[in-house]
């Protein structure tokens, strides 16, 4: 088991007692303990996170512990319908235009033609807007990326989000599409016509897998995030293992970085009208952080990610490993005071103690890590 932070504080303060006791005051103590409490949080914040790279703001405390986003990778957000995918892109964008300013640059692709939210109401800028892509091909997405990455300056930083991947077609596709018409018409006119033939549903995989070897170092130099979204689709037949995928075949199981499945857990009503849903986010796939994390957050509709509740929630450990909640009038102890977790979320709200929530949910994400870490002599 590994040492935890507080141990090693105890065993330094000890060993500088016993040494000379004239120098273990109190000034002493307070040196020690937060030269020791600096060093331990240091250590584990290298273990956390990659420190060669950039990381992007998801607007979710638990979500960035757990490998978050990062600029120059692929990040594929895998979900049914309604399990925030588009909120979450959208918050990511947001929260790291708040830390980057005008140095970030944004393209949202709304490939599905069916984004219906009001980014500027709730966030306060204008994520969609008339200059945004709207790809309608996987040759279209191609162009419309590479033309912003060499638009991009130095010292600029670029969110591009595709939503979805299952909106895109191919030009073979289109191509087809138009022979189809022509048959049917011809057919309907009472004329001959040879029977149509050709290979389907094989040209998208082949031209992702193109895109993404051309494209990957462009989007590593350039200091891209490109954010994926992809719907889940149930494999027909399986009866045992994984019973769902998604559409990019294996080269966006081999290209993308990080792969986050998203899922509801719960719906939260107020008189019985849908209001917020409960998210799992599990990594499948994390090049960037530990792999097969799993984080809960909340999702409030025209409002975006409810980080405090979803923190609360965590720091106190009110919900059991499924996701249910364990009492909801269980009284949970703040700086020698009780709440509820409604009453808690507002009083943090209200006193601007979100920083201080943060920092204590990072402290226990850290002390659970290094407990979980092998406690072994190094190798090399």
């Amino acid at each position: 088991m590994a040492i935890s932070k507080k141990e090693k504080t105890d065993k330094k303060l000890k060993k500088i007692a016993k040494g000379n006791k004239r120098t273990a005051n109190k000034d002493t103590v307070e040196r020690i303990t937060e030269q020791v409490e600096l060093e331990a949080t240091k250590s584990l914040e290298i273990k956390r996170r990659r420190t060669d790279l950039k990381f992007a703001n998801t607007g979710s405390t638990l979500l960035d512990l757990a490998g978050g986003f990062a600029f120059g990778k692929i990040v594929n957000i895998v979900g049914d319908n309604s399990t925030g995918k588009t909120l979450l892109a959208m918050e990511c964008i947001a929260q790291t235009r708040k830390v980057l300013g005008k140095k970030l640059k944004w393209a949202y692709d709304d490939a599905e033609a069916g984004f219906s939210f009001d980014p500027k109401e709730m966030y306060g800028i204008d994520i969609m807007s008339d200059k945004n892509p709207a790809s309608d091909t996987v040759e279209d997405f191609d162009y419309n990326l590479n033309t912003i990455l060499n638009n991009l300056k130095d010292d600029e930083y670029l969110i591009y989000v595709l939503d979805s991947l299952d909106g895109l077609s191919s030009n073979e596709e289109k191509s087809r599409q138009e022979e189809r018409h022509k048959y049917i018409k011809a057919k309907r006119e009472g004329k001959k016509v040879k029977e149509l033939t050709g290979s389907y549903q094989t040209e998208k995989p082949k031209k992702m897998s193109e895109f993404f070897r051309i494209q990957k170092n462009k989007i590593k130099n350039k200091n891209c995030l490109l954010i994926i979204i992809s719907q889940v689709r149930d494999k027909i037949g399986v009866t045992y293992g994984e019973k769902q995928t998604r559409t990019g075949g294996k080269a966006l199981d081999f290209y993308a970085s990080v792969v986050w499945w998203l899922a509801v857990l719960e719906k939260i009503k107020i008189k019985d009208v849908d209001v917020s849903v409960l998210i799992r986010a599990r990594n499948k796939k994390n090049k960037v952080s530990k792999p097969f994390r799993k984080i809960n957050t909340h999702i409030l509709f025209d409002y975006g990610i409810d980080d405090i509740t979803s923190n609360v929630e965590y720091l106190y450990e009110l919900r059991t490993p499924t996701g249910e909640l364990k009492d909801k009038s269980e009284k949970i102890n703040w700086d020698e005071k009780e709440y509820t977790l409604k009453s808690l979320v507002k009083y943090i709200e209200e006193n601007d103690l979100e920083s201080e929530l943060k920092k204590r949910v990072e402290q226990k994400w850290y002390e659970f890590e290094a407990s979980i870490t092998p406690n072994r002599k190094r190798k090399f």
